[in-house]
């Protein structure tokens, strides 16, 4: 964002509850007017004309098993599912949508089994953890657990899946690609910046294809899943929310 910053290129960052640049306080304080705590904005400034060239938008990370939208358990995966679907309907029927390129994918893998282990990767730099005398060995020299991504755009591949060793660098890259940025690291200027799964000279997608209707959470299922999981949960505090 910085990079994007020096470069002159705008961006914005839409969310509910808690952005994920909070956790870098100093500079969240200062890119208030690029963040906007409502991703509603979103829908507002798609059908004004008026989105920044590079936008992230996060979901709701707490909440009960259906308002809590990032898929993360125990909520309920169509909730989220659904948050994403009403953001690429809404971008396939705008003007935008010939110049744009969507990119959905994880932080984290949801803790379930990866039959594949973590590959090598180019270290950002020379430094090294700082880990204590019982600590396993290690070094910045490792992926970790694959999680999914997905590429929504005019000029996706059709039925295409990607064989190249991506991670979360190689779309730093491909925004350094897009705006002419310098690297940050060593680590994304190695990355692939997901070249193989656009085909700029032919737009599959140009006229978007029709989507298969919603399915909605089976209400029997929300109600047990409420049951089994209240929130806030019982005995704590209540969840926080950014301000």
């Amino acid at each position: 964002m910085q990079e994007l910053d020096d470069a002159g290129v705008d961006w914005h960052l839409y969310y509910d509850q808690v952005p994920f640049l909070i956790t870098y306080p100093t500079y969240f304080g200062d890119s208030l007017a690029h963040i906007s705590n409502n991703t509603d904005q979103f829908f507002a400034d798609l059908d004004a004309g008026t989105l920044a060239p590079v936008v992230w938008i996060d979901p709701a990370f707490y909440g009960t098993v259906v308002e809590e939208t990032d898929e993360h358990p125990p909520a309920i995966p169509q909730a989220g599912e659904a948050f994403v679907e009403n953001i690429i309907r809404a971008v396939m029927a705008s003007e935008p949508w010939p110049r744009t390129a969507i990119i959905l994918t994880y932080d984290e893998h949801g803790g379930f089994f990866d039959h594949v282990p973590p590959p090598p990767a180019c270290a950002p730099d020379d430094r090294l953890p700082d880990l204590d005398a019982d600590d396993e060995p290690g070094a910045y020299d490792r992926l970790g657990f694959r999680v999914p991504l997905v590429v929504v755009s005019p000029y996706s591949k059709p039925g295409y899946v990607s064989k190249t060793t991506t991670d979360a660098t190689s779309i730093l890259r491909l925004l350094e690609a897009r705006f002419d940025l310098a690297a940050l690291t060593a680590r994304d200027a190695n990355a692939w910046p997901l070249l193989d799964m656009f085909d700029f000279d032919n737009a599959a997608f140009m006229v978007p294809p029709e989507v298969a209707p919603s399915v909605q959470p089976d209400e029997a299922v929300v109600q047990a899943c409420e049951a089994a999981f209240p929130f806030p949960p019982q005995g704590s505090d209540d969840a926080p929310n950014a301000t």
